[in-house]
């Protein structure tokens, strides 16, 4: 019975009827990572390159980047599916690439950020993610949030081409070139049949201590190298527990180091941070401890 069970697997095998199984891509677990959160989004307006140079600047692991897509196709980067200008709430979705050229990201900021506000930056815009692509090329690392991707249909294959355009997708550094997150599961398992060689993280946001069930995790390990969740929710025994199961922790958003020096004694993996200097402070000064 057996030989039968294991002739008639090799024909199916043999004839395409059963795919072999594809591993997921793995992210090193003994680096601590600063994400930069929008770039270095508490200093300069976030999702411009300005933001972006700066997070570089400060040392960062990679720049974060919350994706949408226009009327007209283009990807850009930008946090919420509305935006406001000309007195109008109006989503991304229902605008075109052009039009977006008349929100004015520097003068939001310089609103709300006194502190570091700046003429040069009224004169910032919102650009196409193929932009940053062309500005930065291989130079960066990218991670890279698929947001709200049931609205717009075709994003996942269109990410993929532009990586691949860009060549983006080889690297020969110890940490992977792009990471892709999402909260939605279909999305990430869309981009993982379709190239299974990027690391993906499943988002989360809980209300209390962080969990996932055995059910859960088993559904996650089969496409996703790790999670990202909300940083009042991150326990040691979750990152012990995620870790267990082959899985690296991201908490977000953390921008005091105290924080950040925590989360890095708890043994997670990153943190996405507005600070990026303060964060790779705190990284530099506790790995000098730990080598003492």
């Amino acid at each position: 019975m057996k030989r039968i069970t294991v002739a008639l697997l090799l024909l199916l095998l043999s004839s395409g009827s059963v795919k072999p199984a594809v591993e997921r891509a793995s992210i090193p677990d003994d680096e601590f990572l600063v994400i930069a959160h929008r770039g270095a989004s508490a200093y300069a307006p976030p999702h411009t390159l300005t933001a972006y140079e700066l997070a570089i600047q400060m040392g960062s692991d990679y720049i974060e980047l919350d994706l949408h897509m226009t009327k007209d196709g283009k990807l850009v980067a930008l946090h919420d599916s509305y935006l406001t200008f000309q007195d109008t709430e109006q989503a991304i979705a229902d605008v075109t690439f052009n039009d977006l050229q008349l929100y004015l990201p520097g003068e939001e900021f310089n609103e709300r950020n006194p502190r570091y506000a700046s003429p040069i930056y009224k004169q910032l815009r919102i650009v196409e993610l193929e932009d940053i692509f062309h500005h930065f090329g291989g130079s960066v690392n990218y991670y890279i949030e698929l947001k709200s991707p049931k609205k717009y249909p075709g994003i996942e294959e269109e990410l993929l081409r532009q990586l691949r355009a860009n060549n983006l997708l080889s690297s020969e550094n110890v940490i992977p070139p792009v990471i892709i997150q999402s909260f939605s599961e279909d999305s990430l398992k869309s981009i993982f049949d379709m190239e299974p060689s990027i690391p993906l993280i499943k988002l989360y946001s809980f209300s209390k201590d962080a969990h996932l069930s055995k059910k859960k995790l088993g559904k996650l390990k089969k496409y996703a190298s790790g999670v990202g969740v909300n940083v009042d929710s991150v326990t040691k025994e979750f990152i012990e527990s995620m870790h267990k199961e082959g899985l690296v922790v991201h908490p977000f958003t953390v921008n005091d180091e105290k924080t950040i020096r925590k989360l890095i004694k708890l043994g997670a993996n990153g943190v996405f941070t507005d600070k990026p200097d303060i964060a790779v402070r705190a990284k530099s000064e506790e790995s000098s401890l730990d080598a003492d």
